[in-house]
C-alpha cells in the first residue's frame, strides 16, 4: 500500500473479510538498535514478583522516562536505522505491547517474543532463565544482518549485562554499544570482557543522549 521508514503497509483480502500488516524493510547496512523491554523501556520492576505481576498484568504500562526520546535521536543520527524488541516476554503480549509504544510515539519496530501456551509445558519456559532464548534470537538478528552495526540496550535486572557480553565477544565487528539501564546497583564487573568506550549504565534517556552521534 505504502512505504514509510521502511514500513510497508499492506491488506490481505479475501471475498469478505481483509487483514492489515506491514513488513519491515531493512536494508543490509546502517544501524539496528536491539532493545530489551521489561525496566529497559516499559517500567515492569521484574525484581518484585507482586510488582512485576501487576505492572504487566493490571496496570497501564509506563514508559521509562526519556527512552522514547533516545529511540528518535537513533533514528534522526543513524543511517537507516532500524529497532527491535527482544524479550522474553509472552508473545500473546505483543497486541498490547506495540499499541502502547506506537501510542508513546516509539518508532516501530520488529518484535521477538517468547512463544509461551498455556495448555502444555511451554509455559514453564516463562520464568527460565532468559540467557541462552536471548543469545538465540539476537545472534539470529546478526546472522541475517551481517553489514549492519549494533547498539544493544537492556537492563541490569536480569541477564542483559552477560547476554551483551557474550555477543560482544562472538559479534566485536558488528556490536558497535552497549547501553544498560542500573536498576539494582549493578557494578562494573558484570561488563568484563568489554572494551569501557564500547559500553555505559544509565537511569533515564536523558543520561544516553550525549551518546548518540554519528
Amino acid at each position: 500500500e505504502d512505504l514509510q521508514d521502511g514500513i510497508l503497509h499492506y491488506k490481505a483480502i479475501d471475498s469478505e473479510r481483509y487483514f492489515p500488516g506491514r513488513v519491515h524493510i531493512i536494508p543490509p547496512t546502517g544501524v539496528s538498535i536491539i532493545s530489551d523491554i521489561d525496566d529497559t523501556v516499559k517500567i515492569t520492576n521484574y525484581l518484585n514478583k507482586k510488582e512485576f505481576y501487576k505492572n504487566t498484568f493490571i496496570r497501564d504500562f509506563k514508559a521509562v522516562p526519556g527512552m522514547k526520546d533516545v529511540f528518535l535521536k537513533c533514528r534522526s543520527q543513524y543511517d537507516n536505522c532500524t529497532f527491535h524488541f527482544v524479550s522474553a516476554s509472552p508473545y500473546q503480549l505483543f497486541e498490547e505491547l506495540s499499541s502502547f509504544f506506537e501510542a508513546e510515539g516509539f518508532p516501530l519496530a520488529t518484535y521477538h517474543l517468547k512463544r509461551i501456551r498455556v495448555k502444555d509445558k511451554t509455559l514453564l519456559q516463562l520464568f527460565a532463565d532468559p540467557f541462552e532464548y536471548k543469545i538465540g534470537q539476537i545472534e539470529r538478528i546478526l546472522h541475517k544482518y551481517p553489514q549492519r552495526k549494533f547498539i544493544l540496550i537492556g537492563d541490569s535486572g536480569e541477564k542483559d549485562p552477560e547476554v551483551y557480553v557474550e555477543l560482544c565477544k562472538r559479534y566485536p565487528e558488528q556490536i558497535e554499544k552497549i547501553w544498560i539501564r542500573n536498576v539494582n546497583d549493578a557494578d562494573a564487573s558484570r561488563m568484563d570482557g568489554v572494551d569501557e568506550a564500547k559500553w555505559r549504565y544509565f537511569s533515564t534517556g536523558s543520561d544516553l543522549m550525549k551518546e548518540i552521534k554519528r
